[in-house]
């Protein structure tokens, strides 16, 4: 393969990508800011706050708390528009009153709260245990039907249980509180470590309403007064809306000061850079995709890819050959590695995302970490992309329905990484456009890594062609807007992968239509980065037939033309 200059991302004079937001500035001759509420006023009993009828058998209150938009504060009424939650704290007993949420739960008292992402989650910590509770819609005729298909599929299937090593503690219950009936699920996730939240506790509270609960409760032991929990939840009219905390740690990305020149000068040029690179996977990437496929298609299209994506699951090696091949020709690698030895099929089997929990992993993490850090050049590294969804076997449907077994298997990695000296990995995100199954259980923020493990954000959308032809500017800017309150300008963001496709094979006309209005849309999204085509049909299971129609045929003279016509334009 001829060179290839890398100077559209390893340009000269490497630009700043961090923007400076400043806030809070007053006119010098201003007032002075007010100082911030001391914790007795913070904990102070307030009646301006309290109902007769939220107090109820409660006993004496010996401190409150209320959290307006996510964070404490010190007033003494409800100003109905914000976020409200109020705390009452009598003896050992914390009372909840989740206005947004519409509902009151009594809690131990030392359980610390964290209402962080109030609209999608809020969470309840001690040593030992964690509760996350999700407010959700049924989207089925009855709770019954939603939670077999989208909640409990392979949890309680006996195929998985078994091949994944958990065990039911005892048959599911269904019991009655009040208006609610209680649907209860005890496991454990067998052979974790010592002293691991191994026991997992699911309660879904539903009535004749759209509206359940789902709590999971993740825990080292069984969680001994959970029949005085579900006894004192209460439905309250809701009131107010749920919002996000202000969160300064997403203000900006946190740049690894362990990088390599090389990779500290791609993700500065990643910041900053005012036009979309393009990249590409090409089906046998590893052979006749790259060494031929590609070619033939950069002289058609006169454009050199400069981005070159490849894909391994679990059990492979890195692609240390293919990895210097692309680098030798100066190109970068964008590497998806998937934690799946299916190749995300059979999603009721074996997950290997519950064995990188139990440590049973780390000499394979191990030896990825350490062929990566032997490449030595600057990979855009994307994990377990499309997290968010019903068809990966790293999706939390498929494991524990618990989000936090993404977390925390990423992070496995990540610092395995570390302590391997990796210091050429540029970490993207990936999630899916919109969360699968339905829920806010199975939302996209549920799944984020600790901020600092991030580099990129990814954003994934397909046009297939079968439900109409929607704008690469509509797809993506929807794409954007989830991500909104939290990534904002500062942020890089990219299309690690994305296509359009001609429906079953007739709407070529339209895909090429399609190209050619996303070459003009493209710089009105400027915050996205690059973006890799995915040149590459999907088939039914047997491969008899072709799925969705995105492989780009060098031997389509329209298609190539579209594509050199759209590079020639953009990059005049």
């Amino acid at each position: 393969m001829k060179k290839h200059s890398i100077r559209r991302l390893l340009s000269a004079g490497v630009a700043a990508c961090l923007l400076f937001t400043f806030s809070g500035c007053t006119d010098q001759n201003g007032p002075a800011p007010s100082p911030a509420p001391s914790e007795s006023e913070l904990t102070a009993v307030r009646t301006g706050l309290q109902k007769a009828s939220q107090i109820e058998g409660l006993g004496t209150i010996d401190k409150m708390e209320l959290y307006e938009n996510g964070e404490r504060s010190a007033a003494t009424e409800i100003v109905e528009a914000k976020d409200n939650k109020v705390i009452y704290y009598s003896g050992d007993t914390q009372r909840v009153v989740n206005y947004p949420d519409g509902y009151i739960l009594d809690l131990p008292a030392s359980w610390k709260q964290d209402f962080s992402y109030s609209p999608i989650r809020v969470r309840y910590t001690s040593d030992d245990m964690v509760l996350t509770i999700t407010t959700e819609e049924l989207k089925k005729p009855s709770a019954e039907e939603h939670l077999e298909e989208y909640v409990n599929l392979h949890l309680l299937d006996r195929r998985w249980q078994a091949l994944n090593r958990v065990s039911p503690l005892q048959p599911v219950e269904t019991k009655t509180y009040g208006e609610f009936t209680a649907q209860i699920i005890r496991m454990q996730l067998k052979d974790m470590p010592e002293g691991s939240k191994d026991h997992y506790t699911y309660v879904n509270l539903y009535s004749n309403r759209t509206t359940f609960y789902h709590f999971l409760f993740r825990s080292t032991g069984p969680i001994e007064n959970l029949e005085e929990i579900l006894n004192s939840f209460e439905r309250i009219p809701q009131k107010g809306l749920a919002m996000f905390a202000p969160l300064p740690e997403f203000d900006s990305p946190t740049i690894d000061e362990n990088w390599t020149p090389e990779t500290k000068a791609l993700y500065d040029t990643l910041c900053s850079q005012k036009k979309m690179n393009w990249g590409i996977f090409q089906s046998n990437m590893a052979s006749t995709g790259y060494n031929i496929q590609i070619p033939n298609m950069e002289k058609k299209v006169g454009y050199d890819f400069p981005i070159m994506s490849q894909y391994i699951h679990l059990q492979h090696e890195f692609p240390l050959e293919l990895a210097r091949q692309i680098h030798e020709d100066g190109k970068i690698l964008q590497l998806s590695y998937q934690y799946t030895t299916s190749n995300n099929t059979d999603l009721g089997g074996y997950t290997p995302v519950l064995d990188i929990l139990r440590g049973e992993k780390d000499e394979t993490l191990r030896a990825f970490a350490r062929a990566l850090k032997e490449y030595g050049q600057p990979t855009l590294l994307r994990l377990n992309n499309e997290m968010n969804s019903d068809w990966t076997t790293y999706c939390a449907l498929v494991n524990m329905v618990d989000a936090d077994s993404f977390v925390e298997s990423w992070m496995r990695l990540y610092n395995i990484c570390k302590e391997e000296g990796v210091n050429n990995a540029i970490w993207v995100f990936n999630p899916q456009s919109g969360s699968f199954p339905p829920g806010k259980w199975s939302n996209w923020i549920n799944y984020l890594p600790p901020i600092e493990a991030v580099h990129v954000i990814g954003l994934t959308a397909y046009c297939s062609g079968y439900k109409g032809f929607p704008s690469w500017k509509e797809m993506y800017t929807e794409n954007i807007r989830q991500f909104a309150p939290f990534f904002q300008e500062n942020w890089p963001m990219a299309i690690p992968e994305f296509a359009c496709g001609r429906g079953d094979g007739t709407l070529k006309q339209q895909q090429l239509d399609w190209i050619a209005q996303t070459f003009k849309d493209i710089e009105s999204l400027p915050q996205i980065k690059y973006g890799i085509w995915f040149s590459a049909n999907d088939y039914t299971e047997d491969g008899s037939k072709i799925v969705n129609h995105y492989s780009l045929d060098i031997k389509d003279k329209d298609l190539m033309e579209a594509f050199r016509k759209g590079f020639a334009e953009y990059y005049a």
